[in-house]
């Protein structure tokens, strides 16, 4: 199973490896993973259910995770199979397959990667193909579809009648919700090599935030697109374009009156959300998206590294390097833990308040990508083989 993960650490997401395909490589590790560490497991928290979405995304990149709403959970698969769940139970409750639509007649696969999202009573997601969907939440059906300039990788924001998607040509793209049709474009200018992923955007206060491949966070307005303010995150420096690479491709954090962001090849940076001062910045590399617990940020580095920042100041409070290029994901906050889940299908309990790994456990050998959804006191995780978990709080 080792071999089938090997990767060359940048080529698992640097674009010009990866051509939009297979997020491995066959080549012989530069950065070899950490062995598995031996960890006397606190306990051993419950699976409440399981249950198939498809065949799940194999070796692709993907950001694709389930969403909960109300009495219901959703997922998505790579080749185009969404479906829904009962959230208690994991009974399916429907399934579509969008490779189905003419839209995709032409196309290897559906190659869905960027959602799901649920508002207003839809489901919102993307492709790689360059296509928006939204489905009824009741019965899928396929309510709109609409083709946007560039890959969707990310999922879309939704706020105010509005869709929004950042596409990995660096456009950022207003759809409308009822009908998919377009309100406005704001394209930005791409450095010569990029991540091969892209942050959600988000929305606050009438405005989008989203993170850019020139190391800075750019605002626009929700109403219109209009560019309002950019903030640096981090300086392109090296002798060669990949030294260069400072995408922001996290979704920014807001917490407080604060925004937080990271850059890849750069820095954490804290600044004023209303003002855009700068309130602190610190050395880390990173891509995958943040959480926030009390005062603390909590982040998986470009090595897989864990880091607890303390968000008022910067300082450091805790770090785990046993996982070092494990692939692990986006931490999330569940109790008093920080779980993650990594390339060969484990799932890590630590500490919240030392980093220290509690407990773990191998849930799907196929592995895990995306971080974890809490919801309550339970947490969905989604596998590469296309297995959804319901893991109970230990």
């Amino acid at each position: 199973m080792r071999n089938l993960f090997k990767m060359v650490a940048l080529g698992a997401a640097v674009s010009f490896a990866l051509q939009g395909c297979s997020l491995f490589s066959s080549e012989e590790d530069l950065n070899p993973m950490a062995p598995l560490p031996v960890v006397e497991s606190a306990f051993s928290a419950d699976t409440a259910w399981s249950s198939p979405v498809g065949d799940g995304i194999g070796d692709f990149y993907s950001q694709l995770k389930p969403a909960v709403e109300e009495e219901r959970i959703y997922a998505a698969a790579r080749d185009g199979d969404v479906t829904a769940f009962d959230r208690a139970s994991g009974k399916e409750l429907w399934s579509v397959d969008l490779a189905d639509l003419p839209i995709n007649a032409d196309k290897r696969s559906a190659r869905l990667s960027g959602g799901l999202v649920s508002r207003y009573g839809k489901l919102f997601l993307g492709s790689e193909n360059g296509v928006v969907y939204a489905l009824n939440e009741e019965n899928g059906e396929v309510l709109w579809q609409t083709t946007v300039p560039g890959e969707v990788v990310a999922s879309p924001a939704v706020e105010d009648g509005r869709v929004v998607v950042l596409t990995t040509s660096g456009r950022l793209v207003a759809l409308d919700t009822d009908e998919g049709k377009l309100q406005w474009t704001l394209a930005e200018e791409q450095p010569p090599l990029t991540l091969r992923s892209a942050g959600a955007p988000i929305i606050t206060n009438g405005a989008v935030l989203y993170g850019r491949a020139d190391g800075k966070v750019g605002i626009a307005l929700l109403s219109n697109g209009q560019p309002v303010r950019q903030s640096k995150v981090a300086d392109p420096r090296g002798a060669t374009e990949l030294d260069r690479m400072v995408d922001v491709d996290a979704t920014p954090l807001i917490a407080g009156d604060e925004l937080y962001a990271i850059a890849y090849n750069g820095q954490l940076m804290a600044r004023k959300l209303m003002t855009g001062d700068e309130v602190w910045k610190r050395k880390y590399s990173g891509y995958r998206d943040m959480a926030v617990t009390g005062n603390a940020i909590v982040l998986t580095d470009s090595r897989s590294h864990l880091f607890a920042v303390d968000r008022r100041n910067g300082l450091e409070l805790w770090s785990n390097t046993q996982l070092e290029n494990r692939t692990v994901t986006a931490p999330v906050i569940l109790g008093d833990y920080v779980v993650v889940g990594d390339v060969e299908g484990y799932l890590y309990w630590l500490d919240r308040t030392d980093g220290s790994i509690k407990a773990m456990q191998q849930l799907d050998s196929s592995g895990l990508y995306a971080a974890p959804l809490v919801d309550g006191d339970t947490l969905y995780v989604q596998s590469r083989g296309g297995k959804l978990y319901a893991i109970k709080r230990p």
